[in-house]
């Protein structure tokens, strides 16, 4: 609190000392030292009220936003814009200053002190800013307030719009070509799946039906030059359609992003007349692979991509998702052996593949991380999905995304033990990101490091669904280690919402022929300990195969593997062949948990399968003979163990078996060890994985971990048999 006031105290003894400066001296920024005080929009930073302040600047009644702001004595007036948070992000006057970016400027006068903007659309992020107007003209306005990037907490404002009441679906698209689809249409309100509140917010017919008068097509604002045929723009339905049950849309143009509306003409308030919003991207053929040539420019101002000999990639993949002459799909090839980077977040809303050239090598992605400021690594993310822009309310369907045969880093991430902690993911997803449903994501053949915070994370109230989700032939090293505790985030953060249950990135998740040295995290895989109302479409199917797992999260007790307390009926867990090793050196005094399993519910059926089979550990490091120090796979309780009826392979499968004679990790690697031991700073880090290799000896060729292949195969080439 004391601090909030200091800074308030600061601005206005910084404006008062303006005051007094000769009209005539201009400042070299270009402002007149003597320009008015700049106003701020009131805030718990300025305030120190937090909600306490009946002044406070709000969303209210969901989508209604109301501002209130500092009066400034004997000024002209006040401006104030209004922007959508994704465009005006980077806190940059040229984004606030860009007309296409703005969705509402407007001057009020020198006694107004609040404003409510009616009517918004749902579940969107706003940003605002204002400036006090002087009588003397523009050169002595106040500098604006609210340019901030998002960082500088005191210095912008943002505010999100409520969810929108749940809505009936009524229009569904299908059968997509290049140029044409199929609308789908279902008034009935009796297989509306009413949840009680469609009739208080909908307007229902006396036969039943949900009432609309048109169809709008238009083009989606991630590629606003796409046409559409002028009778679909906004097409008014007759009882022909509703009988057929269908329109079939055509003139469109290929690869191209569509939003469909149907709409209530009664409701004045748009956001209330339509229902369910559909965001179709059109079909076409992906061309040849588009080698990506590195170039790195020696002009470049990206602090760091010289000193790394980096080739910019983000900007080239983020023009991709609205390129219409380039169909989803589309395979970017990298040359092997050079360097790329990332200079800002990517969002992945158009299906790709990025994979490394054949026959080149491997390509290196950096993730940013070549530069710091104020000792912060400068990180960047893919993101799943992307931000609304105006009118979106729909979700959006990407087909594949597809990784392979790069080795991605951010090589000055920092970790708890460096300081300045670093809260990275490789992908994150946005808070107000739209609904997803992803066809595929692979990552084949890659490495990863230096990703702090977590590895793959999903957030925000709106519906994601992944239908595919495949790692294999990975490494993950010098991950992880967020807290003194190595929690951060799951390796996959699923986050339970919404909180009907519809979501599920775990419908078919694969992780295969993989190795993690290390790298302290929360949990493998999580849904955020969520108890819902699983509907019986929604199952989870995880697959752990053939992967290799050295010292699991071991800084601290309660890290499990599996954290999925409570799961939908009818799902399966698959733990095959994996390896797990818990060792260190002489004289190392770092701690060695382990633990395997927290489920404790199976909502809806009750149902579940498990196929626990052939999982085997070295022999040292043991408690009470078991690799895992708590929740193991065989526990009685919150575990595979108490429903051991339903293992495939029988309740015995359940333990991590050590072999007829047992082996120890450097018995049977050449030297798996921690290079750096605790308390070092950089006792979770390793230079390379190589010391992994299985010795060629005796008592390696005749232990089971080789002769059954288990853990991540590629360990075992050293053996000759």
């Amino acid at each position: 609190m004391k601090n909030k006031l200091s800074y308030i105290l600061i601005l206005l003894m910084s404006a008062s000392i303006f005051s007094c400066k000769d009209d005539e001296v201009v400042s070299s920024d270009g402002y007149s030292s003597d320009r008015e005080f700049m106003t701020m929009f009131r805030k718990d930073d300025n305030t120190g009220k937090g909600d306490s302040d009946p002044y406070r600047c709000q969303a209210v009644n969901l989508n209604d936003i109301q501002l209130y702001w500092y009066g400034v004595k004997d000024c002209a007036g006040y401006e104030v814009k209004m922007a959508l948070q994704p465009n005006v992000s980077s806190g940059l006057a040229k984004d606030w200053e860009n007309p296409d970016y703005i969705l509402f400027d407007t001057i009020v006068g020198p006694d107004v002190t609040d404003l409510l903007i009616k009517d918004l659309q749902y579940s969107t992020d706003y940003r605002f800013a204002i400036r006090t107007l002087s009588k003397k003209g523009e050169a002595y306005h106040s500098k604006w307030y609210g340019y901030g990037n998002g960082r500088q907490w005191a210095d912008y404002l943002g505010i999100t719009t409520g969810d929108r009441y749940n809505v009936p679906e009524v229009i569904v698209v299908n059968q997509v070509t290049k140029t044409t689809f199929r609308i789908n249409i279902d008034r009935a309100y009796a297989t509306s799946g009413d949840d009680g509140t469609f009739k208080t917010n909908f307007e229902v017919d006396e036969n039943g039906n949900f009432v609309m008068h048109v169809i709008t097509i238009e083009a989606s604002p991630t590629n606003p030059q796409a046409t559409v045929p002028e009778k679909w723009q906004k097409y008014s339905l007759t009882s022909a359609d509703f009988q057929r049950g269908y329109i079939d849309i055509d003139g469109l143009q290929e690869n191209s992003v569509y939003v469909i509306n149907a709409e209530n003409k009664n409701i004045p308030v748009r956001w209330d007349a339509i229902y369910n919003t559909c965001v179709i991207r059109m079909d076409g053929d992906p061309g040849d692979p588009i080698l990506i040539k590195h170039f790195c420019d020696p002009n470049d101002t990206i602090a760091g991509a010289t000193t790394y000999n980096a080739s910019r990639l983000d900007t080239i993949l983020s023009n991709y998702n609205s390129d219409a002459s380039l169909a989803e799909g589309t395979i970017f090839e990298l040359e092997g052996g050079k360097t790329y980077y990332l200079a800002n977040n990517v969002s992945l809303c158009k299906g790709l593949t990025l994979r490394t050239k054949a026959g080149t090598g491997r390509a290196k992605v950096l993730m940013n991380g070549m530069s710091t400021v104020n000792g912060a690594a400068q990180a960047m993310n893919f993101m799943f999905g992307r931000q609304p822009q105006s009118g979106e309310l729909g979700g959006i369907n990407i087909k594949s995304l597809i990784f392979e045969d790069i080795d991605f880093d951010c090589p000055l991430a920092k970790n708890y033990g460096d300081g300045s902690v670093t809260g990275n993911y490789f992908i994150n997803m946005y808070s107000n990101g739209m609904a997803v449903t992803l066809q595929s994501f692979e990552l084949k053949n890659c490495t990863f490091q230096r990703m702090i915070r977590g590895f793959v994370r999903v957030q925000g109230t709106n519906r994601k669904n992944f239908e595919k989700f495949i790692v294999e032939n990975c490494l993950f090293y010098n991950c992880g280690y967020y807290d003194n505790n190595g929690r951060g985030y799951a390796w996959i953060a699923g986050d339970g919402t919404p909180d009907t249950g519809k979501s599920n990135i775990y419908a078919n998740m694969i992780f295969r022929n993989n190795t993690f040295y290390d790298s302290p995290r929360t949990c493998f895989f999580t849904d955020n300990g969520k108890n819902l109302p699983w509907p019986s479409n929604i199952q989870y199917n995880i697959t752990l195969e053939n992967n290799t797992f050295v010292n699991y999260s071991t800084r601290s007790s309660g890290r499990k593997i599996f954290d999925l307390r409570y799961l939908p009926g009818g799902s399966k867990i698959t733990v095959k062949k994996n390896l797990f090793i818990l060792t260190k050196k002489d004289g190392d005094a770092r701690n060695l948990y382990m633990e395997g399993m927290d489920i404790r519910q199976v909502n809806g059926s009750g149902e579940i399968t498990f196929d626990v089979a052939q999982n085997y550990s070295t022999n040292t490091n043991l408690t009470s003979g078991n690799i895992f120090s708590a929740s193991a796979f065989s526990a009685s309780k919150n575990s595979a163990g108490f429903w051991s009826d339903y293992n495939l392979s029988g309740k015995a499968e359940l333990e991590v078996h050590l072999g007829q004679n047992g082996i120890s990790p450097t018995d049977l690697m050449t030297n798996p060890n921690p290079p750096y031991a605790s308390p070092d700073a950089n006792m979770h880090e390793v230079d390379n994985l190589d010391g992994l290799y299985y010795k060629n000896t005796d008592a390696v060729r005749n232990h089971e971990i080789y002769k059954l292949g288990i853990g991540d195969p590629r360990w075992a080439k050293t053996v000759m048999p």
